[in-house]
């Protein structure tokens, strides 16, 4: 379970699923974004990534990242929060990654 007091709202929870935006924080203190399939789980977001990846490193380096949900009509979920690699790769299975998250923004478009 996630040890961190934020909370996201049923509608948020209905779309933080599937291809997020995750950006880290590359060597060059630039940051590096990349499409990542994310889940929610226990009030954390996981994800997996090929061992050596670019995004890997960087979450090795600083694990300060953000994750961007965000589709039509108009609608986001913005987290910002610290990845802790739960599993390393074993050659039969990808680099598991954990994001506790520290904090977050979220906008709609207003329905009806």
């Amino acid at each position: 379970m996630a040890d961190s007091a934020v909370q996201f709202e049923d509608w948020e929870l209905e779309r933080m699923k599937g291809v997020a935006v995750l950006s880290t924080i590359g060597a060059d203190g630039f940051p590096h974004s990349a499409p990542v399939g994310m889940r929610v789980e226990g009030g954390a977001l996981w994800f997996e990534t090929q061992d050596g990846s670019v995004k890997l490193r960087n979450i090795n380096r600083n694990p300060r990242v953000a994750v961007l949900f965000h589709g039509q009509p108009k609608w986001g979920v913005l987290v910002h929060g610290v990845a802790a690699v739960v599993s390393p790769g074993d050659g039969n299975r990808q680099p598991q990654i954990r994001i506790t998250p520290k904090r977050k923004a979220s906008w709609k478009r207003k329905e009806g």
